[in-house]
């Protein structure tokens, strides 16, 4: 019930169109009965060698008479002769049926679609605005079967089962009311199985949900295995696993063909069920006509009408029956969508939040502690962390892998809350600050630069889109990168593939640095931003970097301690806590932590 009202909220701000494509199914429905009701004369006046008078039989049903005796005048009313004036009627309103039938399609498939843009809108921007411990919790493959598959599987119910649940139904509707009127006995004898046929529906219904649950869940699972391979597909190279992954995907593929299969024996099942239900309701009827066509208290165009309204009734009730199944299949998606809709922002603005201008002063940890969601009795990644940086000073972070370094430069911009403690600009707590400004005033270059598929240009000015050419490429000369970029055929407008593998590893890094530069926040953040680099790339990286780190105030996560020897302030960082402090020159002599990984990291170069 949870789940309808919450769809029924997607669907409230369209109910004028809506109102209007009912209005149309209406009109559908009225043109249905008279179309049907043309069988009548057709039998008792055109095919048959004594014509009789229908309404003459039906003394009991004054409002089929009356029905009859309109059609009868309707026809009239047209050129020619009953059978002419019978085709010209059944191809009028048989157009008119269609046009209705077309704009009420039209008018809820664009509310479908509607709704569909909007929610797959409202899903991407909730999942842009989650912290980064639910990326931790959340593989890419999931969420992408999230927004993308489980949406399209939404799609169909909203768009195309929405739709045809009410056109059927109206159909339905007129059928049985047009049944009812001509003869009551006949309506009733035929849904005698219509118990039957519910029970069977909502049986069908309830084991399809469970079934088409576990299948997108299993979807889930390949499309994640699928994109991890594709990404990582030079380590499953290097190390020969080709044979590994190819059997790991096919046991997957395996487990959602079972899951597949087990639908369809589902789905396959309505069809041929709810046809025999529709023989099993017709005997009855057989029995009633052979008796009172031959004591002629019902004509055989009475019967052929009520016989051709009964088996156009099956077809609705029929689709109904696969209409209520899929839409069992599409809640199954609906429910793993809200599940992500209902996923808590767990770094989200305050209320009154402001803008942060700039800084002015420092940038401050307070007592700062932190543990990612779900680590139970584990130690925090952090712990009592304090630490003051005044303006356009340069900080380093040394410490093993682990020991918490990226995790306290990823507080500053909010990727993450402080579980204790606090992180100030200003001597103001930066949860003060919407979080788009707090981002504004800050860049970053990470050892596993991100580039986008697209030119050197946009990935340049990415952080500012709205930059000149000539703002574009100064930050591409800062960061020693123009030259490079000029020998590229299309220069600037260059699309440098997935993840820029069309570059080099020291060509990302400098694209990456002219974007920071391009950015020219206040505060910098370099997480190993050479780690991973030959010594020729990294001395043009680090000569790009110089120019960077200008004017700002930076933080720097660094293995090669060569690199960060002029900074002003050196932590150390064991197990989330501040094991030691201060510049290159004084940990060197304190003989402690920083000289054993200074020294460690010199022994390969003194031999």
């Amino acid at each position: 019930m949870k789940q309808s009202r919450r769809l029924y909220q997607l669907l409230k701000p369209h109910l004028g169109v809506l109102a209007l494509a009912f209005a149309l199914l209406l009109g559908t429905g009225c043109f249905e009965i008279l179309v049907t009701s043309l069988v009548i004369p057709l039998f008792d006046k055109v095919l048959t060698a004594t014509p009789t008078a229908t309404t003459a039989v039906m003394a009991e049903s004054a409002w089929a008479r009356k029905f009859l005796d309109a059609v009868q005048s309707g026809l009239s009313m047209l050129p020619g002769t009953l059978v002419t004036q019978l085709a010209l009627a059944l191809v009028g309103l048989t157009f008119l049926k269609g046009a209705c039938l077309y704009y009420s399609n039209y008018a809820m498939g664009y509310v479908g679609q509607r709704i569909l843009m909007e929610l797959r809108t409202r899903l991407f921007a909730h999942v842009l605005r989650q912290s980064m411990s639910f990326f931790s919790l959340n593989s890419t493959g999931k969420l992408m079967s999230r927004v993308s598959s489980d949406v399209e599987q939404l799609q169909e119910a909203v768009s195309t089962t929405l739709g045809e649940f009410f056109r059927e139904a109206v159909m339905l509707a007129a059928l049985v009311c047009y049944v009812l009127i001509l003869d009551w006995r006949l309506a009733l004898l035929a849904v005698l199985v219509a118990p039957l046929a519910g029970l069977l529906t909502m049986t069908m219904g309830r084991r399809i949900r469970a079934v088409s649950l576990k299948w997108r869940e299993d979807a889930a699972v390949l499309n994640d295995h699928l994109q991890q391979s594709i990404t990582g597909m030079r380590i499953i190279k290097a190390f020969g696993m080709e044979a590994h992954e190819e059997g790991a995907f096919a046991r997957k593929s395996l487990r959602l063909l079972r899951s597949n299969l087990k639908a369809m024996s589902i789905l396959f099942l309505n069809s041929p069920a709810m046809e025999l239900l529709g023989v099993v309701a017709f005997i009855p009827l057989l029995y009633y006509a052979h008796r009172h066509i031959a004591d002629r208290t019902v004509t055989l165009g009475l019967f052929g009408g009520v016989l051709f309204t009964l088996f156009r009734m099956y077809d609705p009730i029929r689709k109904l029956s696969r209409i209520h199944v899929q839409y069992q299949r599409a809640m199954a998606s609906w429910a793993r969508i809200m599940e992500l809709l209902d996923a808590d922002l767990e770094v989200r603005d305050r209320p009154g939040a402001r803008r942060l201008e700039g800084v002015r002063d420092s940038v401050s940890f307070k007592g700062v502690g932190f543990s990612y969601p779900g680590a139970g009795g584990e130690a925090p990644v952090l712990d009592g962390i304090d630490l003051e940086v005044g303006r356009n000073q340069v900080v380093a972070l040394v410490g093993s892998s682990g020991s918490g370094k990226t995790t306290l430069a990823g507080l500053l911009p909010r990727f993450y809350d402080p579980t204790e403690g606090a992180v100030l600009i200003d001597g103001v707590d930066i949860r003060e600050f919407t979080q788009a400004s707090l981002r504004r005033q800050m860049a970053m270059v990470t050892q596993e630069t991100f580039l986008f598929n697209d030119t050197v240009y946009n990935n340049i000015a990415y952080g500012d889109v709205g930059a000149s050419r000539a703002r574009v490429e100064a930050a591409a000369k800062a960061a020693l990168a123009d030259d490079f970029i000029r020998r590229f055929p299309e220069g600037y407008e260059t699309v440098i593939g997935e993840r820029g593998q069309r570059l080099s590893g020291g060509e990302r890094q400098r694209i990456s640095i002219a974007r920071a530069l391009l950015k020219d926040a206040p505060v910098l953040i370099l997480d190993e931003a050479t780690s991973a680099l030959d010594s020729e790339s990294e001395q043009l990286v680090q000569a790009a970097l110089a120019n960077l780190i200008k004017d700002r105030t930076t933080f720097v996560i660094a293995h090669r301690l060569s690199t960060i020897r002029n900074a002003d302030l050196i932590l150390v960082l064991e197990r989330g806590r501040v094991v030691e402090r201060g510049g290159h020159g004084e940990l060197m002599a304190r003989g402690g932590h920083y000289r054993r990984f200074f020294d460690l990291q010199s022994e390969p170069a003194s031999r």
